[in-house]
């Protein structure tokens, strides 16, 4: 497998290196639930390398981050939009590495039951689910960075003939995973649903890819799905008071994989002298290396709180983002909230609750649920004196806007056209995940989606270029208006 992928996708010179050691046969490992956790908790390590150089790249690709001059060439030639395939942080092959390890588990898993009778069929399928949405996940990330991947059979045992017959595009590959993930969506409510820590939830990425597909309902039920899971209450995955107002900061302080706004989350143990890669490069207290762009301060400071005072307090300045003391100069200050950790045993969520809520309120908006699309984005089911229809379980939820104490956006009463509605509501939903998902890596796949679906590569292309130099802005707009250019290259 390991050969297949270093002969189709270059990769970084670590990726294959040899290691020596005792190596430990499947047959002699998969003896107990201990040795099974340890495996499938293996399948996300080399996401701690390759994640939060995405998340770089989302940024300087996007309309989020600006270089400091402390900046190396390789993430200037990122923020001017020079791609070359040996720039390291391009390197996807982390993703590929959880591919090949998820499939090593799936393939072992049968071992198991053997040796511990009690892991049952039912158990046994949905530690495969937990393995077969991680995997589902990376093939996403992957497919929307570069427009295609190669895809691994589960039972590949000898090279192909032909290499490039492994490439699969990203429609069909969105077709391909979507087929794959829907065995394991757990719908039985007699059956008990269990969770994997840190892994994403199976019904989340299932619903996004629906949502990729413009395939509105099936990607609304999931999403809602998602957030009901494992017979949840009122609090759970809700977007409740647990993270209200100079609370939110507490999603992105210590442990963040026991929070119930975190779901999938890359852990970073201090006592394993393990720190967080964007704690060193985005703080003045290390490197500096980037910093936010004015687009993403500009929206932070418009925004109006319920009190009437100016600005997005609790989740944008002073909490993502900070300014410099005696200086106007900002910086993110996100991932190192707190300063005494300097980075260690901060950790990374690539999937959270905020996230998934505002991709359910723009499946509703395109379904032709708008206004109750702006009851999640805006203050939330529990200011409805009428609770909305097969959301009974929400009675806590404060909505993403209302959770950080921010006034609501509402529809001029002149505008009356639906598809003006429509696309209104839509840039109100992006507008709000760019604040509430700032340097979280979703942004650049964001403006994507909603520029493919409208046909208009001028709606990513004005935006990005809107943070550059004004003589620098024509050139990068005319950049992004070839889709060509969306996708980072491939050397096969």
């Amino acid at each position: 497998m390991i050969l297949i992928v270093l002969t189709v996708y270059s990769c970084g010179d670590k990726f294959f290196d040899q290691q020596t050691g005792v190596y430990i046969e499947p047959k002699d490992h998969y003896q107990t639930m201990n040795d099974l956790g340890t495996s499938t908790n293996g399948v996300l390590t080399s996401l701690k390398e390759t994640f939060p150089n995405l998340i770089m790249v989302d940024g300087l690709r996007s309309d989020m981050m600006d270089v400091t001059n402390n900046a190396d060439l390789n993430l200037k030639a990122i923020y001017n939009q020079e791609f070359d395939k040996t720039n390291p942080y391009l390197d996807v092959s982390g993703l590929y590495k959880v591919i090949i390890n998820a499939n090593e588990v799936l393939a072992n898993i049968g071992r198991v039951p053997e040796s511990v009778p009690d892991f049952d069929e039912e158990l046994q399928h949905q530690y495969a689910g937990f393995l077969v949405c991680i995997r589902s996940w990376a093939y996403f990330q992957l497919v929307r960075l570069n427009g295609e991947a190669a895809y691994i059979p589960d039972n590949l045992s000898e090279l192909p003939d032909n290499l490039t017959q492994l490439y699969i595009p990203k429609d069909a590959m969105v077709d391909t995973l979507i087929n794959q993930l829907l065995p394991y969506i757990h719908t039985d409510e007699n059956i008990v649903e269990y969770s994997f820590s840190n892994f994403p939830i199976c019904k989340a990425v299932l619903g996004e890819l629906y949502l990729e597909k413009n395939d509105y309902d099936n990607a609304i039920t999931y999403l809602k799905m998602a957030m009901e899971s494992f017979q949840n209450g009122t609090y759970t995955y809700k977007v409740t008071e647990e993270y209200f107002k100079e609370l939110w900061k507490n999603i992105f302080i210590g442990g963040t994989s026991s929070s119930t706004e975190n779901i999938g989350v890359l852990v970073y143990n201090a006592t394993e002298n393990q720190v967080n890669p964007l704690a060193v490069w985005t703080h003045p207290s290390n490197q500096f290396v980037v910093k936010p762009s004015s687009v993403i301060y500009d929206k932070y400071m418009s925004q109006v709180q319920k009190n009437k005072f100016v600005g997005d307090i609790y989740r944008g300045i002073g909490v993502a983002i900070d300014t410099l003391e005696n200086s106007s100069s900002t910086y993110i200050k996100k991932y190192l909230l707190e300063e005494s950790s300097n980075g260690y045993g901060e950790d990374i969520p690539f999937m959270r609750c905020g996230d998934i809520h505002l991709l359910l309120a723009e499946a509703l908006n395109r379904s032709g649920q708008s206004d109750l699309a702006l009851i999640l984005l805006n203050q939330g089911v529990v200011s409805e004196k009428r609770r909305p229809r097969f959301f009974m379980s929400w009675s806590k939820n404060l909505g993403i806007r209302g959770r950080a104490y921010l006034e609501s956006v509402t529809i001029p009463s002149s505008v009356t056209d639906p598809n003006q509605i429509i696309e209104m509501v839509e840039d109100y939903i992006t507008d709000e995940r760019s604040m509430e998902l700032a340097f979280e890596g979703y942004r650049m796949f964001d403006l994507m989606r909603i520029a493919k679906r409208r046909g208009d590569p001028g709606y990513l292309a004005n935006r990005v270029a809107a943070k550059y130099p004004a003589e620098m802005q024509e050139k990068v707009k005319n950049y992004w208006m070839n889709e060509d250019h969306w996708y980072l290259p491939i050397d096969r």
